[in-house]
């Protein structure tokens, strides 16, 4: 069992815009070059057949990396569920279903297990997504829908949950449901269900954060501020994904990370290995956390 240290950061990673290829080489790069543990995402659907979807529209037809995902998630180095799937407007006009996503959990739990982490995804079209408190397009947790999954996600115990309304702009997180910048907030579902939702560090970007503004979320002062508290810090990524000219994702060109990035995971491995900044698994600092976290949660 991990003896959590503080301040601790992990990070957490949306996988869109992936291919393989990005994937194992950003793994690569923290590890070898960085000595940085970190774990990722994958979906669970994607029609349209991204590398990182075990399957693409049903269980019969089975992504382009189907294998590979099964054996990262059985080693523990894939270990979030980026909601069910991708079914973005952008994407796809196929709408999820109930009992698709309810075949491809039973599937996941035969053959290898259904990781305890959930974040939600994409827009929209994502209805299968989880609304928490504050609900508006999601369905995944009204149980008049007919993609309503809570009791499913119940079923198979994933236990943490990042919504969409779940971003800071501040670094350093507080191991608690109240006070500033809380990690936590448990919250009732319609359907009854509690979720229990941890929150990540965005930063103040005009659009998601990718490989190339890692080097801003990494910032001497944020990782400074981090290291002379007693909180933890998880960072919301899409380090596979670049912008074009227009500011449009696409999938990440080499070199992956900028030169800012670059040094901002420079800097983070020297805390590392200072012992200013305990990096680990975002699954080993949630559990530790919510374990040790007060009693008014």
């Amino acid at each position: 069992m991990l003896i959590m240290q503080f301040p601790a950061l992990a990070f957490c990673n949306d996988i869109d815009f992936a291919n393989w290829s990005t994937y194992k080489e950003v793994h690569k790069i923290l590890s070898e070059e960085f000595g940085i543990p970190a774990t990722d995402s994958f979906w669970l659907f994607d029609p349209s057949g991204s590398d990182l979807a075990l399957f693409k529209g049903s269980l019969r037809d089975k992504g382009p990396k189907h294998d590979e995902i099964l054996e990262e998630i059985h080693s523990g180095q894939i270990d979030i569920m980026h909601s069910a799937g991708n079914f973005s407007r952008t994407n796809t006009l196929q709408e999820p279903s109930r009992e698709m996503i309810a075949e491809g959990l039973n599937y996941l739990a035969e053959h290898a297990h259904v990781p305890h982490i959930w974040t939600n995804h994409g827009d929209h079209g994502d209805i299968q997504n989880i609304g928490g408190s504050q609900p508006y397009y999601q369905q995944g947790d009204d149980p008049s829908s007919e993609v309503f999954i809570m009791d499913l996600l119940e079923h198979h115990n994933v236990r943490y949950f990042s919504l969409d309304h779940h971003t800071s702009n501040n670094f350093v997180f507080k191991n608690s449901t109240t006070g500033v910048n809380p990690l936590w907030s448990i919250e009732n579902t319609r359907s009854g269900f509690q979720v229990v939702c941890f929150r990540r560090f965005r930063g103040d970007f005009p659009k998601a954060p990718t490989a190339l503004t890692l080097g801003a979320q990494l910032s001497d002062e944020n990782l400074n501020q981090l290291s002379s508290s007693n909180g933890v810090s998880i960072i919301y990524q899409h380090w596979c994904c670049h912008r074009d000219k227009q500011e449009n994702a696409i999938t990440a060109k080499n070199p992956i990370f900028s030169d800012r990035s670059w040094l901002g995971l420079k800097k983070l491995a020297l805390f590392k290995n200072s012992g200013k900044i305990s990096v680990i698994t975002l699954n080993e600092l949630l559990s530790s956390c919510y374990d040790l976290s007060p009693s008014e949660k």
